[in-house]
């Protein structure tokens, strides 16, 4: 990472085959702790009126869930992109699939929600109780490091994003630089923890992006790293062809192949990791439903917030990678959108999809 700029934060006003799903899928509600490596397996579908209200979409879902100074900053990083009424970053070394306006950033804090119900209130899966030096890759709204540096007052946090659109106020143990994870990083042996979540499709080599981050830690210091699988799968049968989230990471798949940046992240993380250099390494797997149709109360919850989540984030995700990779038209962008929204929104499909999280620890030196 070169020349890092920091940042003084604006106020925000808001916060390929497809595999076969195997059979009998379910979860626990603490899937983290109990079975390591593998998807748990107590997701149990509800068919009661609760569990589905009887209607083809989920009632509370009808259509949409969801309808300052920086002067030491450069022009071009504050020059966003505009691309059909989206904004987008301007500055760094590869063109990222997110936005970067209020509506995105809204929906960065609704998913950071649901990823800190997914650990049961913690914030990271690697074994280290009190980090001294964190580093949030991809920081975005800048959320996670906020909840750590306020968790870990003697902590010191630092969050990089290629967008200044963190909040003013913010802990004084944190801090925020505008960076790119993409280029060479300046800090070497420094972090006890670096942290990344969902930046998929943004990366062009997964391995040279863990040494960078394994140069940048202390000996005996951790990564983390947290991503979704881009398949959801039906508890009750295989998808269709024809269904929308069998087409969806079908055209990303093809998307990542003329690109070279992959979004079929979640299941390779442990061997890159590994291949970087890392020990210890632990991958969990937790399968969370998308709806509510779960019997388990815990499990119903974090059903409802994924699929807030995923209805929120659609189109966020999908758009601008469909257009200027795949040359779709917007009208054909929406429509898929809107298949995709309409399973999502509908419980009775019994859809769900399995969340990755993987840490590797740095070697300790040798005495």
């Amino acid at each position: 990472m070169t020349a890092p700029q920091e940042v003084e934060p604006t106020a925000t006003t808001n916060l390929p085959p497809i595999p076969q799903p195997p059979a009998a899928p379910s979860i626990s509600v603490n899937p983290l702790a109990s079975h390591p490596h593998t998807a748990s397996n107590d997701l149990q579908y509800d068919g009661t009126e609760q569990g589905q209200d009887g209607d083809e979409v989920d009632s509370a879902y009808a259509g949409s869930i969801i309808q300052s100074e920086t002067s030491t900053l450069d022009s071009s990083i504050l020059k966003y992109r505009e691309e059909n009424g989206r904004t987008y970053h301007a500055y760094g070394s590869t063109e990222h699939w997110g936005p970067n306006d209020e509506q995105a950033q809204d929906q960065q804090d609704l998913s950071h929600h649901f990823w800190t119900l997914v650990l049961g209130g913690n914030l990271y899966s690697a074994p280290i109780k009190a980090p001294q030096d964190v580093l949030d890759v991809g920081t975005g709204t800048g959320i996670w490091a906020i909840d750590v540096a306020d968790m870990i007052p003697e902590a010191v946090v630092k969050g990089i994003d290629l967008s200044p659109i963190q909040p003013a106020w913010i802990p004084p143990n944190l801090k925020f630089e505008i960076d790119d994870y993409n280029k060479d990083w300046v800090d070497t042996n420094r972090y006890d923890l670096i942290h990344s979540r969902e930046i998929l499709g943004t990366v062009p080599d997964w391995v040279a992006f863990y040494k960078k981050a394994f140069n940048a830690l202390r000996p005996g210091g951790w990564m983390d790293s947290t991503e979704p699988t881009i398949y959801l799968q039906s508890i009750h049968t295989p998808l269709e062809k024809d269904h929308p989230f069998v087409m969806w990471p079908t055209l990303f798949n093809e998307i990542g192949q003329k690109t070279g940046i992959t979004f079929d992240v979640a299941p390779n993380m442990k061997k890159w990791m590994e291949q970087a250099g890392f020990v210890n390494v632990e991958e969990n797997i937790l399968r969370v439903a998308v709806g509510k149709w779960p019997k388990d109360r815990k499990q119903k919850e974090l059903g409802v917030w994924n699929q807030l989540r995923l209805d929120t984030g659609l189109r966020d995700f999908t758009e601008r990678r469909m257009r200027n990779v795949l040359n779709w038209e917007n009208d054909e962008i929406l429509v898929l959108v809107a298949k995709c929204r309409s399973a999502v929104s509908n419980s009775k499909e019994g859809l769900y999809l399995d969340l990755y999280h993987v840490y590797g620890q740095k070697p300790q030196e040798k005495a």
